[in-house]
């Protein structure tokens, strides 16, 4: 593993990156180290023990490069690298899938479908497809500790104006104010703000509502029970706060945003940073596929480490400090991506999108 890393780290432009992965044999190698960084393990049993098979080369059978045979005598399954991930049976070459998550990671709000079918030279339905790869691989499925701040935004456009419709919520009780789909973020605020360390994980997520029972399926999903809790005085906030451990709230109605240390401008800064995304690169993204989107710009904002902190200077004249923050390279930030990729696979349905048939990263 540090020689990877160091390999790794040497990449920092575009020439580098297409020199580093120019060879397939090498790509396949490096792709290898990074889902298996303790050794190979079988993606049906988990057993640790396997046989390289022959390759075409030695003339003793006919496998592929890269083919693998488990151990185990209840097992013998046969494997490769992309066995049970979501490059599974695929027919692009290992060196490039690794540009095309290099590229997507090198970019600050990511890169649509189009521009990466260019950059790669795939059709637009390809390079669909291996983004939604990339952030399949980057879901997180740990829990939220230490100090979680949580919010809630609409997901998408105003809708087009019907003179003969009553506007939304417009004198119908009980009917929603917008037509909009709502979307729940959770951001953990980093344990240590000293330089190295890293930034905490933000999450967002679908929900049917706004209401408390949707908001607790989402956090009981997400937020540990013993994690102090922030939030403004939503009123489904102020009901699922009182499972928490402990549950502060700032007052937005009266005009109260900090107060000492109770604010809830990390999850509004992750909320803007979605929003942004979505408006400059994707312009748009279906409710259904949503949660894969919201998992790729979570990732980017956790691949973040402190670099210091400088005093600053309010327009009032107060002095504050501020954390200054440093991204991780992207080649670096691979690492993480293929660590829990064993256990998420995805395949293509019948007309042409995509099915999830599992989310959990069964070994590694």
């Amino acid at each position: 593993m540090p020689e990877i890393l160091a390999a790794l780290s040497n990449i920092r432009t575009v020439e580098e990156m297409i020199a580093a992965f120019r060879d397939e044999q090498h790509s396949r190698r490096l792709l290898e180290s990074m889902v298996w960084p303790d050794g190979r393990i079988c993606p049906a049993c988990g057993y640790k023990r396997s046989i390289a098979l022959a390759g075409r080369d030695t003339g003793k059978r006919r496998a592929r490069p890269g083919l693998y045979q488990c151990s185990s005598g209840d097992c013998r399954f046969q494997f490769t690298v992309t066995t049970h991930t979501p490059l599974h049976s695929t027919k692009l070459p290992m060196r490039v899938w690794l540009k095309a998550m290099w590229l997507l990671l090198q970019s600050d709000k990511g890169l649509s479908s189009v521009r990466l079918a260019e950059a790669l030279g795939v059709s637009q339905p390809t390079a669909w497809r291996m983004g939604h790869a990339l952030r399949l691989m980057v879901a997180r499925e740990n829990m939220l500790v230490g100090t979680v701040e949580i919010d809630h935004f609409h997901l998408g456009g105003s809708p087009r104006k019907r003179p003969d419709d009553p506007p939304p919520g417009r004198g119908r009780k009980g009917q929603a104010n917008t037509d909009k789909t709502p979307v729940m973020a959770m951001v953990q605020r980093p344990t240590d703000v000293t330089p190295g360390a890293p930034s905490g994980d933000a999450r967002a997520a679908v929900v049917t509502s706004l209401s408390a029972r949707a908001s607790e399926r989402v956090t009981e999903a997400q937020i540990e029970l013993g994690a102090h809790l922030m939030s403004d005085e939503w009123k489904a906030f102020m009901a699922i706060g009182e499972s928490f451990t402990k549950h502060e709230t700032v007052k937005h109605s009266s005009g109260e945003y900090v107060r000492d240390a109770v604010h809830v401008n990390s999850v509004e800064g992750f909320n803007s940073r979605v929003r942004r995304t979505i408006a400059g690169v994707f312009h748009h993204i279906s409710p259904q596929h949503a949660d894969l989107y919201f998992h790729e710009i979570g990732f980017r904002w956790s691949q973040r480490v402190v670099t210091g902190n400088v005093i600053r200077k309010t327009r009032h004249g107060r002095e504050s400090v501020r954390t200054l923050w440093s991204r991780v390279p992207p080649a670096l930030q691979l690492t993480n991506v293929f660590r829990t990729a064993t256990g998420r696979q995805m395949r293509r349905s019948p007309h042409g999108g995509i099915i999830i048939k599992s989310a959990v990263a069964v070994f590694g």
